[in-house]
């Protein structure tokens, strides 16, 4: 008798593999044909989600976006006016100074004031012929303009330490213009056309900003950017240089540079010095340099 064995094929087990997830909708404004190589498109890691406008190929999410556009109209962002700007500044500022430095732009923040101020690149460090590829050019404050805009930084710092308001009026420019005039060379109509230009350039750059009252201001916290001096204390000395000034009579002449945006307007970026090398800003060599950097509002 013959015993037969019979035997059942094992199952075949297939091989499971992870599923691979595709998605089903390409962004709008990317189409699927405009990957690259490694699954990647134009748009790179930066970006938060879809285009914002039809044909955008921009990185930037829009709160960033936003943020670049506040520092390039200027004059400058003050963080204790705006928190939320603020803080898009400090979380994204390595891909914001990215950005500006192809712009030929610096960034420079005041974390205690909470003030970002924009700065030009020096055109000599990029070579002589990137001069003509900075956005600002020259405008100049006179002599006594920038004694006024001195005697401010001296009055804010004593604001500061009071813990009072900064302010100034129309009437403490108007005494502080005539007291620098030289002896014998009082002119009211002159004075006040003085007084009024010095407004002007002050509000236009929001040195100065207005309050609820007529004529008087309040002392802008960005001033210490905009005359950064190590010490205080060098700012009198520095006054009485350009008080003493002969080469400039009335004080009405052009001496303390201001970097200026050509399209939009005035920034504050210049240094204390006149615009031929002589005059006020000759008085007092070892002067600390006054730089100003910011731009006017649009």
């Amino acid at each position: 008798m013959t015993e037969e064995m019979t035997t059942t094929a094992a199952p075949v087990v297939e091989p499971v593999t992870d599923p691979v997830f595709e998605p089903d909708v390409t962004p709008a404004g990317i189409s699927a044909s405009s990957t690259i190589t490694g699954g990647t498109t134009p748009r790179d890691t930066f970006v938060d989600g879809a285009a914002l406008f039809p044909g955008d190929t921009g990185v930037l999410s829009m709160k960033v976006r936003q943020a670049l556009v506040k520092l390039l109209k200027g004059p400058y962002v003050d963080g204790g006016r705006d928190e939320k700007l603020w803080t898009v500044l400090l979380d994204h500022q390595v891909i914001l100074r990215s950005r500006l430095s192809e712009l030929f732009l610096t960034m420079e923040l005041d974390h205690e004031r909470k003030i970002a101020v924009l700065r030009p690149v020096d055109p000599d460090a990029v070579g002589g012929s990137a001069r003509s590829s900075i956005l600002r050019q020259q405008r100049a404050l006179s002599r006594v303009e920038t004694i006024v805009l001195l005697r401010m930084r001296l009055l804010l710092d004593r604001h500061v330490t009071a813990q009072t308001d900064p302010t100034i009026t129309r009437e403490e420019i108007a005494d502080l213009v005539a007291h620098y005039q030289p002896a014998g060379q009082q002119d009211a109509l002159r004075d006040s056309d003085v007084v009024n230009r010095a407004l002007t350039k002050l509000l236009a750059r929001q040195l100065l900003l207005p309050t609820g009252l007529d004529d008087v201001y309040t002392i802008s916290n960005a001033l210490p950017l905009a005359l950064p001096f190590e010490n205080i204390g060098d700012i009198p000395a520095q006054i009485e240089a350009l008080a003493a000034a002969t080469t400039d009579p009335t004080g009405t002449e052009a001496m303390l540079e201001i970097e200026t945006d050509r399209d939009s307007g005035d920034s504050l970026e210049g240094e204390l010095s006149s615009a031929d090398g002589e005059g006020a800003g000759a008085a007092s060599p070892s002067a600390p340099q006054a730089t100003t950097e910011v731009e006017d509002a649009q």
